[in-house]
Protein backbone atom coordinates (compact mmCIF):
# COMPACT_ATOMS: atom_id res chain seq x y z
CA UNK A 1 0.00 0.00 0.00
CA UNK A 2 2.83 2.39 0.83
CA UNK A 3 4.31 1.96 -2.62
CA UNK A 4 0.93 2.92 -4.09
CA UNK A 5 0.64 5.99 -1.86
CA UNK A 6 4.23 7.15 -2.21
CA UNK A 7 3.57 8.06 -5.81
CA UNK A 8 1.31 10.92 -4.76
CA UNK A 9 0.89 11.32 -0.98
CA UNK A 10 3.62 13.22 0.90
CA UNK A 11 5.67 10.87 3.09
CA UNK A 12 4.97 12.97 6.17
CA UNK A 13 1.26 12.12 5.78
CA UNK A 14 1.54 8.38 4.98
CA UNK A 15 1.07 7.08 8.53
CA UNK A 16 -1.87 9.42 9.11
CA UNK A 17 -3.54 8.23 5.90
CA UNK A 18 -3.05 4.60 6.95
CA UNK A 19 -4.62 5.43 10.31
CA UNK A 20 -7.57 7.00 8.56
CA UNK A 21 -8.13 3.93 6.38
CA UNK A 22 -7.93 1.54 9.33
CA UNK A 23 -10.29 3.65 11.41
CA UNK A 24 -12.85 4.17 8.65
CA UNK A 25 -12.66 0.86 6.79
CA UNK A 26 -10.65 -1.53 9.01
CA UNK A 27 -7.99 -1.88 6.33
CA UNK A 28 -4.82 -0.08 5.26
CA UNK A 29 -5.12 -1.36 1.69
CA UNK A 30 -6.28 0.85 -1.16
CA UNK A 31 -6.73 -0.58 -4.64
CA UNK A 32 -6.06 2.76 -6.35
CA UNK A 33 -5.10 6.32 -5.52
CA UNK A 34 -5.49 9.17 -8.02
CA UNK A 35 -4.46 12.76 -7.31
CA UNK A 36 -7.15 15.14 -8.54
CA UNK A 37 -6.61 18.69 -9.76
CA UNK A 38 -8.75 21.73 -10.28
CA UNK A 39 -8.94 23.28 -6.83
CA UNK A 40 -7.29 26.52 -5.74
CA UNK A 41 -6.48 25.57 -2.14
CA UNK A 42 -3.20 24.09 -0.90
CA UNK A 43 -4.93 20.84 0.12
CA UNK A 44 -4.26 17.62 -1.78
CA UNK A 45 -7.39 15.81 -2.98
CA UNK A 46 -7.43 12.15 -4.04
CA UNK A 47 -9.88 9.75 -5.61
CA UNK A 48 -9.24 6.54 -3.66
CA UNK A 49 -10.69 3.07 -4.06
CA UNK A 50 -11.12 0.89 -0.95
CA UNK A 51 -12.89 -2.47 -0.98
CA UNK A 52 -14.14 -1.73 -4.48
CA UNK A 53 -15.79 1.59 -3.60
CA UNK A 54 -14.56 5.07 -4.52
CA UNK A 55 -14.05 7.74 -1.84
CA UNK A 56 -12.59 11.23 -1.65
CA UNK A 57 -9.47 11.64 0.49
CA UNK A 58 -8.43 15.19 1.39
CA UNK A 59 -5.07 16.00 2.96
CA UNK A 60 -4.58 19.53 4.30
CA UNK A 61 -0.93 20.57 4.24
CA UNK A 62 -1.06 24.11 5.62
CA UNK A 63 -3.20 25.18 8.56
CA UNK A 64 -3.78 28.59 10.13
CA UNK A 65 -6.60 30.65 11.61
CA UNK A 66 -8.45 30.82 8.29
CA UNK A 67 -7.66 27.24 7.27
CA UNK A 68 -8.51 25.51 10.54
CA UNK A 69 -9.32 21.78 10.13
CA UNK A 70 -11.28 21.72 13.39
CA UNK A 71 -13.73 24.41 12.22
CA UNK A 72 -13.73 22.94 8.71
CA UNK A 73 -14.71 19.46 9.93
CA UNK A 74 -17.36 20.70 12.35
CA UNK A 75 -19.10 22.55 9.51
CA UNK A 76 -18.64 19.68 7.05
CA UNK A 77 -20.09 17.13 9.48
CA UNK A 78 -23.10 19.33 10.25
CA UNK A 79 -23.71 19.81 6.53
CA UNK A 80 -23.39 16.06 5.89
CA UNK A 81 -25.90 15.35 8.66
CA UNK A 82 -28.25 17.80 6.94
CA UNK A 83 -27.83 15.91 3.67
CA UNK A 84 -26.21 18.74 1.72
CA UNK A 85 -22.56 17.55 1.95
CA UNK A 86 -21.30 14.04 1.06
CA UNK A 87 -21.25 11.46 3.85
CA UNK A 88 -18.18 11.79 6.09
CA UNK A 89 -16.36 8.56 6.98
CA UNK A 90 -13.39 10.13 8.70
CA UNK A 91 -12.29 13.62 9.76
CA UNK A 92 -9.33 14.09 12.07
CA UNK A 93 -8.38 17.70 12.79
CA UNK A 94 -5.04 16.81 14.37
CA UNK A 95 -3.91 14.92 11.25
CA UNK A 96 -5.84 17.32 8.94
CA UNK A 97 -7.22 14.39 6.94
CA UNK A 98 -10.78 13.59 5.89
CA UNK A 99 -12.55 10.94 3.80
CA UNK A 100 -16.00 11.34 2.31
CA UNK A 101 -18.17 9.84 -0.39
CA UNK A 102 -16.92 10.63 -3.88
CA UNK A 103 -19.47 12.47 -6.02
CA UNK A 104 -19.37 11.59 -9.72
CA UNK A 105 -20.29 15.06 -10.95
CA UNK A 106 -22.20 15.81 -14.12
CA UNK A 107 -21.67 19.09 -16.00
CA UNK A 108 -23.11 21.89 -13.89
CA UNK A 109 -25.12 24.38 -15.94
CA UNK A 110 -24.16 28.05 -15.65
CA UNK A 111 -27.44 29.11 -17.23
CA UNK A 112 -30.11 27.99 -14.81
CA UNK A 113 -33.73 27.25 -15.56
CA UNK A 114 -36.23 28.56 -12.99
CA UNK A 115 -36.43 25.06 -11.53
CA UNK A 116 -32.64 24.88 -11.13
CA UNK A 117 -32.59 28.28 -9.46
CA UNK A 118 -35.14 27.05 -6.94
CA UNK A 119 -33.05 23.92 -6.32
CA UNK A 120 -29.93 25.90 -5.52
CA UNK A 121 -31.92 28.21 -3.23
CA UNK A 122 -33.01 25.09 -1.36
CA UNK A 123 -29.34 24.16 -0.91
CA UNK A 124 -28.59 27.59 0.58
CA UNK A 125 -31.61 27.33 2.88
CA UNK A 126 -30.58 23.85 4.03
CA UNK A 127 -27.11 25.08 4.95
CA UNK A 128 -28.53 28.03 6.85
CA UNK A 129 -30.96 25.77 8.74
CA UNK A 130 -28.20 23.56 10.23
CA UNK A 131 -27.03 24.03 13.84
CA UNK A 132 -24.76 27.04 14.26
CA UNK A 133 -21.29 26.88 12.73
CA UNK A 134 -18.25 28.16 14.66
CA UNK A 135 -17.59 31.89 14.39
CA UNK A 136 -14.48 33.30 12.74
CA UNK A 137 -14.51 36.93 11.63
CA UNK A 138 -16.88 39.70 10.66
CA UNK A 139 -17.11 39.33 6.89
CA UNK A 140 -16.78 43.00 5.94
CA UNK A 141 -14.05 43.57 8.53
CA UNK A 142 -12.15 40.64 7.03
CA UNK A 143 -12.45 42.07 3.51
CA UNK A 144 -11.24 45.45 4.78
CA UNK A 145 -8.11 43.67 5.99
CA UNK A 146 -7.63 41.96 2.62
CA UNK A 147 -7.96 45.32 0.88
CA UNK A 148 -5.27 46.83 3.10
CA UNK A 149 -3.00 43.86 2.40
CA UNK A 150 -3.57 44.31 -1.34
CA UNK A 151 -2.73 48.00 -1.16
CA UNK A 152 0.42 47.21 0.81
CA UNK A 153 1.49 44.65 -1.80
CA UNK A 154 1.83 47.40 -4.45
CA UNK A 155 0.82 44.81 -7.05
CA UNK A 156 -0.98 47.63 -8.88
CA UNK A 157 -0.44 51.38 -8.61
CA UNK A 158 -2.94 53.20 -6.41
CA UNK A 159 -4.36 55.04 -9.43
CA UNK A 160 -5.44 51.75 -11.07
CA UNK A 161 -7.98 50.94 -8.35
CA UNK A 162 -8.72 54.37 -6.88
CA UNK A 163 -12.20 54.54 -8.42
CA UNK A 164 -13.06 50.98 -7.38
CA UNK A 165 -12.23 51.61 -3.74
CA UNK A 166 -13.85 55.05 -3.74
CA UNK A 167 -17.20 53.52 -4.65
CA UNK A 168 -16.65 50.56 -2.30
CA UNK A 169 -16.13 53.02 0.57
CA UNK A 170 -19.85 53.82 0.29
CA UNK A 171 -20.59 50.18 1.13
CA UNK A 172 -18.15 50.22 4.02
CA UNK A 173 -20.07 53.13 5.54
CA UNK A 174 -23.64 52.04 4.76
CA UNK A 175 -23.88 48.24 5.02
CA UNK A 176 -25.15 46.88 8.39
CA UNK A 177 -21.99 44.84 8.93
CA UNK A 178 -22.67 44.05 12.60
CA UNK A 179 -26.14 42.58 12.13
CA UNK A 180 -26.30 39.93 14.89
CA UNK A 181 -28.68 37.66 12.91
CA UNK A 182 -25.95 35.38 11.56
CA UNK A 183 -26.48 31.94 10.00
CA UNK A 184 -24.34 28.92 9.02
CA UNK A 185 -22.60 29.88 5.78
CA UNK A 186 -20.38 28.01 3.31
CA UNK A 187 -18.89 31.30 2.03
CA UNK A 188 -17.56 29.85 -1.23
CA UNK A 189 -20.51 28.50 -3.22
CA UNK A 190 -18.83 28.76 -6.60
CA UNK A 191 -19.30 26.22 -9.44
CA UNK A 192 -16.27 24.18 -8.30
CA UNK A 193 -17.92 23.53 -4.93
CA UNK A 194 -21.44 22.71 -6.15
CA UNK A 195 -21.50 19.18 -7.58
CA UNK A 196 -24.49 17.88 -9.50
CA UNK A 197 -24.75 14.07 -9.63
CA UNK A 198 -27.62 14.13 -12.14
CA UNK A 199 -30.33 14.36 -9.49
CA UNK A 200 -29.01 16.19 -6.46
CA UNK A 201 -26.71 19.14 -5.77
CA UNK A 202 -23.94 18.42 -3.27
CA UNK A 203 -21.73 21.02 -1.60
CA UNK A 204 -18.03 20.31 -1.00
CA UNK A 205 -14.94 22.13 0.32
CA UNK A 206 -16.02 23.54 3.68
CA UNK A 207 -12.70 25.21 4.62
CA UNK A 208 -14.20 28.71 4.43
CA UNK A 209 -17.39 27.91 6.35
CA UNK A 210 -18.37 29.82 9.49
CA UNK A 211 -21.30 31.71 11.01
CA UNK A 212 -21.96 34.68 8.73
CA UNK A 213 -24.36 37.20 7.17
CA UNK A 214 -27.19 35.30 5.43
CA UNK A 215 -26.76 37.41 2.30
CA UNK A 216 -23.22 36.12 1.62
CA UNK A 217 -24.03 32.66 0.26
CA UNK A 218 -27.09 34.08 -1.49
CA UNK A 219 -24.95 36.70 -3.27
CA UNK A 220 -22.08 34.36 -4.19
CA UNK A 221 -24.45 31.91 -5.91
CA UNK A 222 -26.15 34.74 -7.76
CA UNK A 223 -22.83 36.22 -8.93
CA UNK A 224 -22.08 32.90 -10.61
CA UNK A 225 -25.46 31.79 -11.91
CA UNK A 226 -28.13 34.54 -11.95
CA UNK A 227 -27.83 36.45 -15.24
CA UNK A 228 -31.04 38.41 -15.77
CA UNK A 229 -33.47 40.55 -13.76
CA UNK A 230 -36.17 37.92 -14.30
CA UNK A 231 -33.92 35.17 -12.93
CA UNK A 232 -33.01 37.35 -9.96
CA UNK A 233 -36.65 37.87 -9.08
CA UNK A 234 -37.34 34.12 -9.25
CA UNK A 235 -34.25 33.46 -7.16
CA UNK A 236 -35.05 36.01 -4.44
CA UNK A 237 -38.73 35.06 -4.25
CA UNK A 238 -37.73 31.41 -3.84
CA UNK A 239 -35.54 32.41 -0.91
CA UNK A 240 -37.57 35.13 0.83
CA UNK A 241 -41.10 34.19 -0.22
CA UNK A 242 -43.73 36.79 0.61
CA UNK A 243 -41.29 38.72 2.84
CA UNK A 244 -39.27 39.91 -0.18
CA UNK A 245 -39.23 43.71 -0.27
CA UNK A 246 -37.13 46.56 -1.64
CA UNK A 247 -34.84 46.62 1.40
CA UNK A 248 -33.93 42.94 0.92
CA UNK A 249 -33.38 43.49 -2.82
CA UNK A 250 -31.10 46.44 -2.04
CA UNK A 251 -29.11 44.60 0.62
CA UNK A 252 -28.71 41.59 -1.67
CA UNK A 253 -27.41 43.78 -4.50
CA UNK A 254 -24.89 45.49 -2.24
CA UNK A 255 -23.69 42.15 -0.88
CA UNK A 256 -23.11 40.98 -4.45
CA UNK A 257 -20.54 43.78 -4.80
CA UNK A 258 -19.00 42.91 -1.43
CA UNK A 259 -18.54 39.31 -2.57
CA UNK A 260 -17.02 40.41 -5.88
CA UNK A 261 -14.53 42.47 -3.88
CA UNK A 262 -13.78 39.51 -1.60
CA UNK A 263 -12.96 37.22 -4.51
CA UNK A 264 -10.99 39.97 -6.25
CA UNK A 265 -8.79 40.39 -3.19
CA UNK A 266 -8.40 36.62 -2.88
CA UNK A 267 -7.21 36.26 -6.45
CA UNK A 268 -4.95 39.31 -6.07
CA UNK A 269 -3.30 37.55 -3.12
CA UNK A 270 -2.74 34.43 -5.23
CA UNK A 271 -1.29 36.58 -8.01
CA UNK A 272 1.35 38.20 -5.80
CA UNK A 273 3.60 35.30 -6.83
CA UNK A 274 4.11 37.31 -10.02
CA UNK A 275 6.15 39.79 -8.00
CA UNK A 276 8.43 37.04 -6.68
CA UNK A 277 8.96 35.84 -10.25
CA UNK A 278 10.04 39.35 -11.32
CA UNK A 279 7.26 39.24 -13.91
CA UNK A 280 6.33 42.43 -15.73
CA UNK A 281 2.95 43.30 -14.20
CA UNK A 282 0.27 44.42 -16.64
CA UNK A 283 -1.12 47.52 -14.91
CA UNK A 284 -3.91 48.09 -17.44
CA UNK A 285 -7.39 47.62 -16.00
CA UNK A 286 -9.29 47.05 -19.25
CA UNK A 287 -10.99 43.63 -19.16
CA UNK A 288 -14.01 41.78 -20.50
CA UNK A 289 -17.13 41.47 -18.35
CA UNK A 290 -17.38 38.58 -15.93
CA UNK A 291 -19.75 36.53 -18.08
CA UNK A 292 -17.40 36.72 -21.07
CA UNK A 293 -14.53 35.68 -18.81
CA UNK A 294 -16.54 32.61 -17.76
CA UNK A 295 -16.94 31.80 -21.46
CA UNK A 296 -13.18 32.07 -21.96
CA UNK A 297 -12.59 29.68 -19.06
CA UNK A 298 -15.06 27.20 -20.55
CA UNK A 299 -13.19 27.39 -23.86
CA UNK A 300 -9.81 26.96 -22.10
CA UNK A 301 -8.52 30.21 -23.55
CA UNK A 302 -7.65 31.37 -20.02
CA UNK A 303 -6.75 29.34 -16.92
CA UNK A 304 -7.28 30.10 -13.25
CA UNK A 305 -4.43 27.72 -12.44
CA UNK A 306 -1.81 30.26 -13.49
CA UNK A 307 -0.86 33.44 -11.61
CA UNK A 308 -1.47 35.39 -14.82
CA UNK A 309 -5.01 34.00 -15.09
CA UNK A 310 -5.67 34.69 -11.42
CA UNK A 311 -4.43 38.27 -11.76
CA UNK A 312 -6.64 38.82 -14.80
CA UNK A 313 -9.67 37.38 -13.02
CA UNK A 314 -9.05 39.64 -10.02
CA UNK A 315 -9.21 42.64 -12.37
CA UNK A 316 -12.36 41.26 -14.03
CA UNK A 317 -14.02 40.99 -10.61
CA UNK A 318 -12.96 44.49 -9.59
CA UNK A 319 -14.32 45.88 -12.84
CA UNK A 320 -17.58 43.95 -12.49
CA UNK A 321 -18.09 45.46 -9.06
CA UNK A 322 -17.22 48.94 -10.38
CA UNK A 323 -19.64 48.58 -13.29
CA UNK A 324 -22.44 47.67 -10.84
CA UNK A 325 -21.49 50.37 -8.32
CA UNK A 326 -21.77 53.08 -10.98
CA UNK A 327 -25.40 52.22 -11.74
CA UNK A 328 -28.48 54.07 -10.41
CA UNK A 329 -29.50 50.84 -8.68
CA UNK A 330 -26.41 51.00 -6.50
CA UNK A 331 -27.05 54.61 -5.48
CA UNK A 332 -30.63 53.72 -4.61
CA UNK A 333 -29.50 50.69 -2.61
CA UNK A 334 -27.01 52.76 -0.62
CA UNK A 335 -29.73 55.33 0.09
CA UNK A 336 -31.99 52.56 1.35
CA UNK A 337 -29.25 51.25 3.67
CA UNK A 338 -28.75 54.77 5.01
CA UNK A 339 -32.46 55.44 5.51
Amino acid sequence: MKQLFKASIPEVKLEAVERALKTAFNTAIAESVELLSGGLSSALVYKITVNGKIYLLKVILQTDTFNDPNRHYICMNLAAEAGVAPHVYYANAEDAISMTDFIEAKPFPRHFTPNNLIKVVSVVQTIQATPNFPTLVNYLDGIDGFIENFKSSKLLPESATEEHFRYYAEIQKAYPRYDPALVPSHNDLNPRNLLFDGQKIWVVDWEAAFQNDRYVDLAIVANNFVKTEAQEEIYLKAYFGDSLDDYKRARFFIMQQVCLMFYAMGFMRLATVLQAQDTVIDERMETVRQQEFFTQIAKDTVSLSSPEGQFLYAKVLLNEALYNMKTPRFAEAIDRMNA
